[in-house]
């Protein structure tokens, strides 16, 4: 099993990994300047419930297995769009979705416990590309660009705390059965430190680029990145910062791919990992507003799994 450490360390990143490529912009969207009311209730309520899980013990297999897929197939999504538009101009989705998922199935052979020592060698690269871009885009803040506040219609601002409350805590649920004897006082913080990062890039996001343009920007969270320059030795240095992203990500699919392998048998894993590279295939060889749609609505739906999960009864697959 995972230690203490390592949990805070997996619950910070999997806290983040439903908001890049699509949750960001959807939450600038639909609160506006208002965001950051969204932002911190969402998280507040989305702390309340996973207290409320903890106290529960576990959350039902079957249902773990589903929300697994879910997730991963959202990481799948975003990874190629952004990898295939940023980074790897000329490369196939096919050929990036395949190298995830071969990449994916062959780490998930080993045990929780390793998958949380990656976590721990990753989270220091992570801290200091995250302290670097934070003090990077701080000289760019312009408060003014959050006014006027309380102007977003109440019910966006309740959709904007379900969809970050969703958001949030749903890839949590993930890591419920491979707790061991942890207690809630010994992971909160993971969850807590991943949200208020969230809740800061929201807000450097709109003070830099105002609600108007990061609510139309396929990437505002990419976008911002773009205006580092430090004193003019550090500049267009977005494709290196942009990795910490890709191990989010990466790292919270590996942990969706180990749920299923684990509770699911040999020959339906390797079937459901064929649909979802075929899937993800098909999706992405539509339009990106057809993407975007499915990204959208699937952010309501995982704070709908989110309570099922609390509602059903554990049982075994």
């Amino acid at each position: 099993m995972i230690n203490r450490r390592q949990y805070n360390i997996l619950s910070f990143y999997l806290t983040r990994a439903l908001f890049l490529g699509g949750g960001l912009s959807l939450l600038v969207s639909l609160s506006r300047n208002d965001l950051l009311v969204s932002g911190i209730v969402g998280m507040l309520f989305g702390y309340f419930l996973l207290y409320l899980f903890f106290k529960k013990g576990s959350i039902n297999n079957i249902i773990s297995v589903f929300i697994a897929i879910g997730i991963l197939f959202m990481n799948i999504l975003s990874n190629t769009v952004l990898t295939s538009t940023y980074l790897l101009y000329s490369t196939p989705s096919f050929l990036i979705i395949f190298i995830m998922i071969g990449t994916l199935i062959y780490l998930s052979k080993y045990k929780s416990s390793i998958i949380g020592r990656i976590s721990e060698i990753f989270i220091v690269l992570s801290f200091i590309l995250i302290v670097f871009a934070v003090m990077g885009l701080f000289p760019y803040v312009e408060v003014d660009n959050m006014l006027p506040m309380f102007d977003t219609k109440f019910i966006n601002i309740i959709k904007g705390i379900i969809v970050f409350t969703g958001a949030s805590l749903l890839p949590n649920l993930l890591l419920l059965n491979y707790k061991d004897n942890l207690k809630f006082r010994d992971i909160h913080l993971g969850y807590v430190v991943g949200s208020l990062l969230m809740i800061l890039v929201l807000f450097l996001v709109v003070s830099i680029y105002g609600s108007e343009f990061a609510s139309i920007a396929r990437f505002p969270e990419f976008m911002i990145l773009k205006k580092i320059d430090i004193m003019g030795y550090f500049n267009n240095i977005e494709n290196i910062l942009v990795t910490e992203w890709m191990f989010n990500i990466l790292i919270c699919a590996l942990v969706c791919v180990k749920v299923i392998k684990d509770r699911c048998p040999i020959i339906l894993f390797y079937v459901i990992m064929i649909i979802l590279l075929i899937g993800s295939v098909f999706i992405l060889g539509r339009s990106y507003s057809y993407i975007l749609y499915i990204k959208n609505y699937y952010y309501y739906i995982s704070f709908i799994l989110v309570i099922i999960s609390l509602l059903i009864k554990k049982s075994k697959i």
